[in-house]
């Protein structure tokens, strides 16, 4: 079974996708969750912030093509409350205390890699989604775990967790003493960027074209 996390970036194109290209690759995950061979997470944090990247987009876009009408306002609203609802498409991942433990060893990591980048910080809450996506891979299988995203930050500090903290210095490794694969980081998909090796099919799937 496939496990996906999506952070509030990616699930905000499930309802407006930004290009063809993101918009196909959700589209490819989503038809394995209605093969039931995948199962698609939003962790409870990233609802309020889907619910307040739709209000920006409504309310105070910065740039023209981001602007949401009244009506595609409150229909996007309406299908991301109804896919929530008892996890009809969506299901709802809590935030626990393992994750922000995990935090606390991304933190560092992030900051080291976030000043290589000119200061491109992720969000406390973005930090708390990998924490997530890495609890997830440790309680299901790790190769069939992954974290869908639209930010590339993300992708670089969880690609880096998985390297081993090459590029960064740690005093016992990126997320302390790994024990049992405790902290080890699932795949990241960044839908900007994805590449078709990325996302395979499932049985009964056709494989992912562009």
């Amino acid at each position: 079974m496939r496990i996906y996390l999506f952070d509030a970036s990616a699930a905000v194109d499930i309802y407006v996708p930004r290009n063809d290209r993101v918009s196909k690759a959700i589209q490819f995950i989503q038809v394995q969750k209605r093969l039931c061979k995948a199962k698609l997470f939003i962790s409870n944090i990233c609802i309020a912030e889907v619910f307040n990247t739709f209000a920006k987009r409504r309310f105070r876009a910065e740039r023209q093509q981001d602007v949401l009408n009244e009506a595609s306002y409150k229909q996007h609203l309406s299908n991301f409350r109804d896919q929530i609802h008892w996890g009809r498409t969506l299901y709802t991942y809590d935030l626990n205390r393992y994750h922000i433990i995990a935090a606390d060893k991304i933190i560092p990591v992030e900051h080291q890699l976030a000043a290589s980048r000119g200061g491109e910080y992720l969000s406390t809450f973005d930090i708390l989604v990998i924490a997530m996506a890495c609890e997830l891979a440790y309680t299901r299988e790790f190769e069939e775990t992954y974290l869908v995203t639209c930010d590339r930050r993300m992708k670089d500090v969880s690609d880096e967790l998985k390297a081993g903290g090459a590029r960064v210095s740690t005093p016992d490794g990126p997320l302390g003493k790994i024990e049992d694969g405790r902290w080890r980081p699932p795949n990241c998909i960044c839908l900007l960027d994805v590449k078709l090796e990325e996302l395979r099919p499932v049985d009964g799937q056709a494989p992912l074209s562009f």
